[in-house]
């Protein structure tokens, strides 16, 4: 039996996390992320002063990156700061980003669960540190292109990392899509519009889902990031799965809350509706992957 930890749910400032909203535009939310805050992350971990982080996209209504920095100590957050200001500063006076507060942190244990909070935020700053560094690597019309075929193969990745067969996977990703497919009512023409896309791109998500570094090196960078991020959260996705042997998580609904997340963090706009169209594609890959290997029995 797993004990039940008395969780600690709000940190106001001083009190490890610090957490900043950082209001700007779409297109520049991702210049931020790779300009300001991949740098500084870089150093304040191998220094010592942070030990985790982590960000996700957010409208309140106006656009804003939301990212908590864990202090190895209390005394280490001021220094944090000091760190970020030169930085938010010179952005803040040319303009691209508009206003910048510092808020308390609330998690959201309901949603992760008071045992598997914790191990949430680590998920949550390698999922981050993935995703800075993919963005840092793509650029133009064709980096927008692997921007949707590398989410499709980081959900898949965190899927196989949990263990899940293509069956299971096909009973996630199923209930998501009509989830999201209720959620914006989509009109028949719509429905067309999105199979024509999912036929029109089959042989272009086949390839990136299937490729591997000896097909093809120029996606060695994206392979890297993602063993690398395998890697780093084994440890912490093997406790979870401890966790839920013992019954007291709802797996399902813990993994669907992070691929949300990671899906957050990848897209500058449109998250839901792009949120959508990867559950669906996804679904769609893995079942005609499943129709092959029934052929072949």
């Amino acid at each position: 039996m797993v004990t039940k930890i008395k969780t600690q749910r709000s940190f106001i400032i001083g009190d490890q996390w610090l957490y900043y909203k950082i209001y700007t535009g779409f297109k520049t939310s991702d210049v931020i992320l790779t300009e300001i805050i991949k740098p500084i992350t870089t150093e304040l971990l191998k220094n010592n002063l942070i030990d985790k982080w982590f960000y996700i996209r957010y409208s309140d209504p106006k656009n804003h990156l939301r990212i908590r920095f864990h202090c190895s100590e209390n005394k280490n957050i001021f220094e944090v700061i000091n760190k970020l200001n030169p930085y938010l500063k010179e952005y803040l006076m040319s303009d691209l980003i508009w206003n910048i507060q510092i808020d308390t942190y609330q998690r959201e244990i309901e949603r992760y669960g008071e045992n598997t909070i914790e191990l949430s935020e680590e998920l949550f700053f390698h999922d981050s540190n993935m995703i800075v560094e993919f963005i840092d690597l793509i650029e133009g019309e064709e980096g927008e292109e692997i921007r949707w075929l590398f989410c499709l193969k980081a959900i898949n990745k965190f899927l196989d990392d949990f263990r899940y067969s293509n069956r299971e996977k096909l009973n996630l990703l199923e209930n998501l899509k009509i989830g999201y497919a209720n959620e914006f009512d989509l009109t028949k023409a719509q429905r067309i519009q999105v199979n024509s896309k999912y036929r029109n791109n089959r042989k272009i998500i086949e390839d990136f889902m299937l490729y591997t570094i000896k097909d093809n090196e120029k996606y060695i960078e994206i392979e890297d990031l993602l063993s690398t991020k395998s890697d780093f959260t084994a440890n912490i996705i093997k406790k979870i799965i401890d966790i839920n042997k013992n019954e007291t998580l709802n797996l399902n609904s813990f993994v669907s809350s992070h691929i949300h997340m990671l899906t957050n963090r990848l897209f500058k706009s449109k998250g839901r509706l792009n949120e959508m169209v990867v559950y669906d594609f996804l679904y769609r890959y893995i079942d005609s992957i499943e129709a092959r290997n029934k052929q072949r029995i």
